[in-house]
């Protein structure tokens, strides 16, 4: 048996980047829960916070990790906030493991200066960086099986991914250890 790959991190930390590489080198299929969201209900992100407001869009997230922890061989990019709450945390071990990507705000605040809008960083960008930074990240870490610098390119975190799964007994199928280890 296998499990799924969930790469977790604040935003702009590389998760969904880094989650089409390992699917890619895995041959395994890739689901964002900040897309599968948009895709379920039509709207962005941005749309849903204004109308639904953080606890209505929680409670959509909530759906979708719930739905997507029924399936094995995925590689998933969790919105940054997923693992905030218990019940998402205990779903997702049942069928995988978290994987933190870790990059410090200075890092995180040049990746996203010229991005997407993301609602939960409204105005100031670097103040709000700085402490949603704070207030998450003693909780990632505890979540987590693990925690990778991902400061790097995101072809080499995603490497890194591959190697810690190597080293674990259920992460990847025997086929996919051969296929990583040709």
């Amino acid at each position: 048996m296998s499990r799924n790959v969930c790469l977790t991190g604040m935003p702009g930390v590389g998760k969904s980047t880094v989650a089409e590489i390992v699917g890619d080198r895995l041959g395994r299929r890739v689901a964002d829960t900040d897309r599968e969201i948009e895709r379920w209900t039509g709207r962005t992100i941005p749309e849903l916070f204004e109308s639904e407001g953080e606890a209505g869009f929680r409670a959509l997230e909530r759906q979708v990790v719930a739905e997507l922890s029924r399936f094995n061989d995925l590689v998933l990019s969790l919105g940054g906030g997923v693992v905030l709450d218990d019940a998402n945390v205990t779903d997702l071990l049942l069928t995988g493991v978290l994987l933190h990507l870790d990059a410090p705000p200075d890092v995180l605040i040049e990746r996203l200066k010229d991005g997407e809008v993301r609602p939960l960083l409204a105005g100031d960008v670097q103040a709000q960086l700085r402490a949603t930074h704070a207030a998450r990240d003693e909780r990632y870490r505890a979540v987590a099986d693990v925690t990778l610098d991902a400061t790097r390119p995101a072809a080499e975190v995603a490497e890194d991914v591959i190697r810690w799964a190597l080293q674990q007994g259920d992460v990847l199928t025997p086929s996919e250890h051969e296929q990583v280890m040709t």
